[in-house]
């Protein structure tokens, strides 16, 4: 296989990866339609089984740094396939809450593996000049995944809500039945295809070396470069990995609280828990009630939220052809701008609606509409697509598992704490609160991303190491 076919091999898996990730995010939304219609399910049930996806992303970041080193970067990503398969039989079949919510938790625990280790072996094994358009496929598929998963919950709630009026109730419950387990079944041929893909790349040729396999790292680097390339890639990398100077001091080669390791997995933290701090997941997930609350019908709500998420489906495609051309601090800047621009705007509009300065509906649904449309081209063009690249290229080849795992923990947990916060700071305090917070930490992203975050486009991870040695 040529290197070119290799690389498009390489890009079609990651961006099948996050497929999955976007479908599993997305699909659950029109399944509690008819869920705990067919299931026997308490308020607090059902709140446990739509947020087991989040507890299982978090867990599973606790561990995936540790796994992805000891089993190698290929083998987790297969795990992971294996385990969403697992996840999505165990759904399928469930007939009361304890499966259905391990089976969740699972899906849970898969979809952080892939967010954690495709980027990671993207970075460690695409040359440098199309690592950002490599790494940005993944988003762009799970922006995809999402879409997808709502038209194919638009797709079974009309088959139900289609039925005749006089449908018997026996029938009706079993439509209802039906259709949210057909929703979760559609999930399996992308995770077939992901694992079929994940069985077929070589290993990352940075965990080979690591391993002592140079014969191996240098066979892996071949097959996505050309030899010349390969060769000098590989003595940068026995460099990187040459034991370091007495000036480190005396900390273990590994340890993060060396000041050439602590810099860059500070800064990584800092991108992966500001992205979370722009309220991204709870704008996804409160999309239909956020235009709602703005003046409009429960349909047309609906129907603006479709544009909403094909804005970020747009927009990722944008910021993917971007990233290797302009950079990735120049898209920072410009995302989480336009991010604050359409927070600050927004938090203006509620708080005119709260207080009843502005009619809900007309103007006032017009406006938030454009902000969140502003907010996704914003979010999808800069963070979406440079997050994980930063969560890969900052991070040095002797703490890359440990600090990215570190990294998403953080990015779990801010996610879960935001969602946990949301409904009642909005019931208490309205919309405004929520935007308005969302918005000064969008200006901090934008801070950091001006005058600490370096740039990265074209440059090995060696390269990218160095800078932060000196």
């Amino acid at each position: 296989m040529s290197p070119p076919v290799f690389r498009t091999l390489l890009l079609g898996i990651a961006g099948m990866g996050g497929f999955v990730y976007g479908y599993d995010i997305g699909i659950i939304g029109a399944a509690l339609l008819y869920l705990n219609k067919t299931i026997q399910l308490t308020a607090t049930q059902e709140s446990l089984v739509v947020a087991a996806v989040l507890a299982g992303g978090t867990a599973s970041s606790l561990v995936a740094g540790v796994l992805a080193d000891v089993l190698g970067r290929k083998r987790l990503m297969v795990a992971s396939a294996v385990v969403f398969l697992i996840s999505v039989a165990m759904i399928v079949l469930a007939q009361g809450f304890a499966p259905l919510l391990a089976g969740r938790t699972l899906q849970g625990l898969s979809a952080g593996m892939m967010a954690f280790v495709i980027p990671l072996y993207l970075a460690e094994t695409l040359p440098a000049t199309i690592r950002g358009r490599g790494t940005a496929s993944f988003q762009l598929l799970l922006t995809i995944g999402i879409l997808v998963s709502m038209a194919v919950g638009r797709h079974y709630t009309a088959g139900v809500e289609g039925l005749p009026t006089d449908t018997a109730a026996a029938a009706l419950r079993a439509a209802q039945d039906e259709a949210w387990r057909a929703m979760f079944l559609t999930a399996a041929w992308p995770g077939v295809v992901f694992l079929a893909g994940s069985l077929l790349v070589t290993e990352s040729p940075r965990w080979l070396l690591r391993r002592g396999r140079e014969a191996d790292t240098r066979t892996a680097l071949e097959r996505s470069r050309d030899r010349d390339e390969a060769e000098r890639e590989f003595a940068a990398m026995r460099a990187s990995l040459a034991p370091a100077s007495a000036e480190t001091g005396p900390a273990p080669s590994g340890s993060l609280w060396q000041r050439r390791y602590l810099s860059p997995f500070l800064l990584t933290c800092a991108v992966l828990g500001l992205t979370q701090a722009t309220g991204i997941n709870s704008i996804l997930q409160y999309l239909v009630v956020i235009l709602k609350e703005s003046g409009l019908g429960a349909t047309e709500a609906a129907a603006r939220a479709t544009w909403v998420t094909a804005v970020n489906v747009v927009f990722t495609l944008l910021g993917l052809l971007l990233v290797d051309r302009i950079g990735r601090k120049a898209l920072l800047k410009l995302g989480t701008a336009g991010i604050a621009v359409a927070l600050g705007v927004g938090a203006v509009v509620f708080w005119r609606l709260q207080t009843g300065a502005m009619p809900a509906g007309g103007l006032a649904a017009v406006l938030v509409t454009g902000c969140l449309m502003l907010f996704m081209a914003g979010f999808s063009t800069g963070p979406g697509v440079c997050v994980w690249l930063a969560l890969s290229e900052l991070m040095p080849t002797r703490i890359r598992s440990l600090g990215m795992g570190v990294g998403l923990l953080l990015n779990q947990g801010i996610s879960t704490a935001i969602a946990a916060v949301f409904l009642p700071v909005v019931k208490h305090h309205g919309y405004a609160v929520m935007f308005a917070a969302w918005a000064v930490c969008s200006v901090g992203y934008f801070l950091v991303a001006a005058f600490w975050l370096p740039e990265t486009k074209g440059r090995t991870l060696e390269e990218i190491e160095a800078e932060f040695s000196r």
